[in-house]
């Protein structure tokens, strides 16, 4: 999601608002309490006051209270100003946002030139959202000629921390040989990974190339477990691939991979 406000952990403090004395991370906590319940009002005036202390998660959080328009009038302008506050004080989902809002112009005019600054920006400190967002950016050449090599080295950073958006992006990289050389293993690699995280079209990918052996060992009960788990999730062309190997295999086989598919928890 765009917007989403931080729930305190002790190693998000330790990134983004290590130096904070005790006393403010207790207030903090008690305004993620507010907002948690729904009480916008409670959670705004708590971080409003450590907001205007320089408290970078807190001016983060209120940039959200006014996107969203959660207990107030929707505000870009105050949202913008927030979210600068934090992403100069060094908080990454604000850089992030920031650059999310320059690129849909919400509320400002779009500057995808200023959006791959702040993506950059974070990118470098290892926020796998902003690694994805700008490989995306940089594939599609929206900022100036498309830089295959460096969207495929972003995918790769962001996939290599369980971002599941970036192992699917990857796994196409891999797939078309774009920014690499083709790598159909990988490929399948990456759809596995992507799928062991939820994500349903790579899902729909790993089944097929279980399926039909491509880049990976042909496995009919692999093959049919993923396909009736993305079936699950509305992917007709799974449903179809469930059906074509349910014909070809045996009961037990059919019945392995259904239980296989009934226990599945994405990670």
């Amino acid at each position: 999601m765009k917007h989403r406000v931080i729930i305190i952990t002790a190693i998000l403090s330790a990134l983004v608002i290590a130096g904070c004395r005790e006393g403010e991370e207790t207030a903090f906590a008690r305004g993620d309490q507010a907002y948690q319940s729904g009480d916008f009002s409670t959670a705004r005036a708590i971080w409003q006051t450590l907001a205007d202390t320089g408290h970078p998660a807190a001016q983060f959080n209120l940039g959200v209270i006014y996107a969203d328009g959660r207990g107030t009038p929707r505000d870009m302008v105050k949202a913008l100003d927030w979210w600068q506050k934090a992403a100069d004080n060094g908080h990454h989902g604000a850089q992030h946002n920031l650059a999310l809002t320059y690129l849909a112009g919400d509320g400002i005019p779009a500057d995808p030139a200023r959006a791959e600054h702040y993506l950059r920006m974070a990118a470098a400190a290892g926020f796998a959202n902003s690694q994805y967002t700008l490989g995306k950016l940089l594939a599609e050449g929206l900022t100036g000629p498309a830089q295959p090599k460096q969207a495929f080295d972003y995918l790769a950073m962001a996939a290599k921390q369980g971002f599941a958006k970036a192992q699917y992006g990857l796994a196409k990289y891999y797939r078309d040989g774009f920014g690499t050389q083709q790598d159909l293993g990988k490929a399948a690699f990456w759809f596995e990974q992507a799928a062991l995280r939820g994500h349903a079209r790579a899902q729909r990918h790993i089944a097929r190339r279980l399926a039909e052996g491509e880049g990976v060992p042909r496995d009919k009960v692999a093959a049919l477990t993923w396909a009736l788990i993305a079936a699950k999730q509305g992917i007709v062309e799974s449903a179809a691939l469930a059906e074509k190997l349910r014909a070809d295999m045996g009961a037990a086989q059919i019945t392995e991979a259904e239980a296989r598919a009934a226990s599945f928890r994405s990670r």
